[in-house]
């Protein structure tokens, strides 16, 4: 019997990410003395223009180049093996399921009204999403990205107009400890976070403990049971929650047809509880084409959540029950 050929998710394995970083982190030690180098050098009474420029062009890619090294290490750091029994151990309790109502697919519906004056209004999701079936095999993340990004853009058009609404994509979570008490650390990235806020708020470098803000994991691997990648999502929400200093998050893992819904709480004592809910999806029974319904609903869902990310759970205007 031919040995079986493990599938390889998009990205780097382990060994290339060593490899990558160790290439950048001898061209940035390269590039920092080169410029060390350069600010020894007399200073002549007039600088050539041009040389200034260098100069310029020469800090800017080693800034670029640490930027590139921090993904690259917040990739080989990350929860990558993140297991619920791993959770346990770091003392991150699940404590509940979220069911939906049973309202909430007509709630749904209701939405579509939202921005169906602008681009991305309800019926080009919709016809969007039909498209990408027909166009784009779901081979690897990068293609499922493409499901992801365009719920996003129909989200965007459903903010109230005094809002704006901004997505940032593989943010790195720094290293930080489960709590004030551990010494356990977590570091890694987000694979999108999507912010409301006034729009002068959205110039801010940093996320602030009260930012409605909803953090969003992608499925690296489609041939795994989605709900099997919850505990990596769980430990980047808890990474960021830590950092921005926040005690409850919300937060989504999904491959693009199928989301579920987070809820990471952290308690004074350093521990933490998550609730999640079942797995919904956008498409018809028994098929792969989207369904209006079922885009509705996760469009609705999204909208309502950035919004509320900040809050505690509220079942009366959620569109779920609250967790049993």
């Amino acid at each position: 019997m031919q040995p079986t050929k493990r599938k390889r998710t998009s990205g780097l394995t382990g060994i290339e990410l060593a490899i990558a970083l160790a290439a950048l982190k001898k061209l940035a030690e390269k590039a920092r003395q080169e410029l060390i180098m350069n600010a020894m050098q007399p200073v002549a009474e007039e600088q050539d223009p041009e040389l200034e420029l260098v100069e310029e062009a020469e800090a800017t890619v080693l800034t670029q180049i640490k930027e590139l090294m921090a993904v690259l290490q917040a990739r080989a750091d990350g929860p990558q093996g993140m297991t619920g029994e791993l959770l346990e151990d770091l003392k991150i309790q699940f404590s509940g399921t979220l069911a939906l109502k049973g309202d909430a697919p007509g709630r749904g519906a209701l939405t579509d009204n939202l921005g169906n004056d602008k681009l991305w209004s309800a019926t080009t999701l919709l016809a969007h999403l039909r498209f990408l079936e027909e166009l784009v095999p779901r081979c690897n993340a990068a293609a499922r990205r493409l499901w992801i990004n365009a719920f996003f853009y129909r989200v965007s058009a459903m903010i109230p107009e005094h809002l704006k609404m901004a997505v940032s994509i593989e943010q790195v979570v720094p290293a930080v400890t489960l709590s004030d008490k551990s010494p356990h650390t977590l570091s890694g990235f987000i694979d999108f976070t999507a912010a409301v806020m006034v729009p002068a708020q959205l110039e801010r470098p940093v996320l602030w403990p009260n930012d409605s803000v909803l953090f969003v994991s992608e499925a690296k691997d489609v041939s795994i049971d989605l709900k099997k990648h919850i505990p990596q999502a769980v430990a980047e929400m808890l990474g960021c929650a830590r950092r921005v200093g926040k005690k409850i998050v919300k937060g989504v893992v999904t491959d693009g047809r199928s989301w579920i819904f987070l809820i990471l709480t952290l308690q004074g004592d350093g521990t933490a509880t998550y609730v999640r809910s079942a797995e919904i999806n956008d498409y018809e029974p028994f098929t792969t084409r989207p369904s209006q319904e079922g885009v509705s609903l996760i469009s609705a869902i999204l909208a309502h959540w950035i919004l509320h990310s900040h809050e505690a759970f509220n079942e009366s205007t959620d569109f779920f029950l609250a967790p049993i």
